[in-house]
C-alpha cells in the first residue's frame, strides 16, 4: 500500500478587523472593499452604526475554527499546516496573518486546531501568489501546498 499524500493548505479570506473572532466594527474603509463590492461573497451588510451584521465565515474563523467549501468536499489530502492570508484592495498581493494545523476534514468543512492571528506587526506583507504557488491565484478560496511551498511560508513567519 502506497504512502498517503499529505498536503498543507493556504486559505484566502476577507479582511476582518476583529482578529477573525467577531463581526467587524466600523466596517467602512478601503480594507473592506472586496466585501462591499462583491469581489468576495461574504453577505456584506451593516447596521446604522457601520458594524457588520453579515454571517460570514471570517467572523468565526478564530472561534469555531473551520472553513467551508461551497463547491464540494475537501480532499483527504487536507492535512498538516494551514496558512491564512487576505488580499488588500490595492493590488493582488497577499498578507499572511495566521497559521494553524488541520484537525479534521468532514465533508465540505475543514476544521483547524485552535489558533490566534499572528500579531499585526508581524504579518508577512507583499506576498505574491506566483512566488508561493508558482502561478496566479485565480478564483477560489484555498489551495493545497507542496512541501516546498509550506517550507517557504514557514520560513517567512520565523
Amino acid at each position: 500500500m502506497g504512502r498517503r499524500l499529505m498536503m498543507g493548505m493556504i486559505i484566502r479570506v476577507a479582511f476582518n478587523n476583529q482578529n477573525w473572532a467577531g463581526k467587524c466594527k466600523n466596517a467602512h474603509g478601503v480594507l473592506f472593499s472586496k466585501c462591499w463590492d462583491g469581489t468576495l461573497d461574504v453577505s456584506y451588510a451593516l447596521d446604522k452604526n457601520g458594524n457588520c451584521i453579515a454571517n460570514c465565515w471570517e467572523s468565526t474563523l478564530c472561534t469555531k475554527y473551520f472553513w467551508e467549501n461551497q463547491r464540494g468536499n475537501f480532499s483527504e489530502r487536507a492535512e498538516g499546516t494551514v496558512f491564512f492570508v487576505f488580499s488588500p484592495p490595492i493590488d493582488n498581493s497577499l498578507i499572511l496573518w495566521g497559521k494553524s494545523e488541520v484537525d479534521r476534514v468532514k465533508n465540505n468543512k475543514v476544521y483547524f486546531r485552535e489558533f490566534k492571528p499572528i500579531p499585526y506587526g508581524k504579518w508577512v506583507r507583499d506576498l505574491w501568489p506566483k512566488d508561493i504557488l508558482g502561478k496566479p491565484w485565480g478564483s477560489g478560496t484555498y489551495r493545497y501546498l507542496t512541501e516546498e511551498q509550506e517550507r517557504f511560508l514557514n520560513n517567512l513567519i520565523k
